[in-house]
């Protein structure tokens, strides 16, 4: 039988690239994604990373088909607080630029911190987990950023079909249109909902893993909310935990 576990990652900053950005400013992803993911779960078991172009690493080839699922921690409303840095890159090569001095322009996430579920066979990898073990030490982006993880839990759990309005705590992939899916109270409409209830609803397109002819990432679109949700609106792979959160593992 599988183990389901969940641990808390957190730094004092965080760089998530965004692919598709890079001037003037590099843009980060403001949720960690799975192929992150399993990059901090290769360094943990210590599987080598990317190591030339066109060439997917041993960590991703061996660790693509784990399921995870991500709850952000500590934030406002799904939402991590951003600053801009700028720094200089003095290395020879970095710039045509008289000097070679390359000035860069980086958004980077203040104190993200995020809970990681994770469902796996993989016993090793559980070990070192529950013993604070790591072959590398992990970063959040860049190594300048490290990170460490605590709150290690192992959960019961069972696969869950909802049977009445329901709330998913961690973030999941859209397949229909939330707002036709979310459960109303008859009495508010959609504004007093929001504001009287602090309810929210939080989307990003965030990475699930590599097209491995491309080499680049593949996407979807994520969805953190604190609304219920109609019995019959669809979600795959839902589970509920010992704790009666309903996570989505992907």
């Amino acid at each position: 039988m599988k183990n389901l576990l969940s641990f808390d990652i957190k730094s004092d900053f965080g760089f998530l690239k965004k692919p598709d950005t890079n001037e003037p400013m590099y843009l980060t992803f403001n949720m960690i994604h799975k192929p992150f993911v399993l990059g901090l779960l290769g360094a943990i078991l210590g599987e080598r990373g990317f190591q030339k172009n066109e060439v997917l690493p041993d960590y991703y080839l061996k660790l693509k088909d784990t399921q995870i699922g991500i709850k952000p921690l500590n934030d406002e409303k799904g939402n991590f607080q951003k600053t801009v840095i700028k720094y200089n890159n003095g290395v020879g090569y970095a710039s045509k630029e008289t000097g070679g001095n390359l000035i860069i322009t980086e958004q980077t996430l203040v104190k993200p911190s995020y809970r990681i579920y994770l469902l796996t066979n993989n016993q090793e990898l559980v070990r070192r987990i529950q013993n604070y073990e790591a072959e590398f030490l992990p970063y959040l982006g860049k190594n300048d950023f490290s990170l460490w993880w605590e709150n290690v839990q192992v959960h019961d759990y069972e696969e869950f079909e909802p049977q009445e309005s329901f709330k998913v705590s961690s973030l999941f992939i859209k397949q229909t249109t939330v707002k036709d899916g979310k459960e109303i109270d008859e009495n508010l409409d959609f504004w007093e909902m929001d504001f009287l209830n602090g309810e929210f609803m939080y989307f990003e397109r965030l990475p699930t893993g590599y097209d491995e002819e491309l080499f680049q990432y593949e996407y979807q679109p994520f969805v953190l909310t604190t609304f219920k949700l109609k019995k019959d609106y669809k979600i795959d792979n839902l589970y509920q935990l010992d704790n009666d959160e309903v996570i989505q593992v992907f």
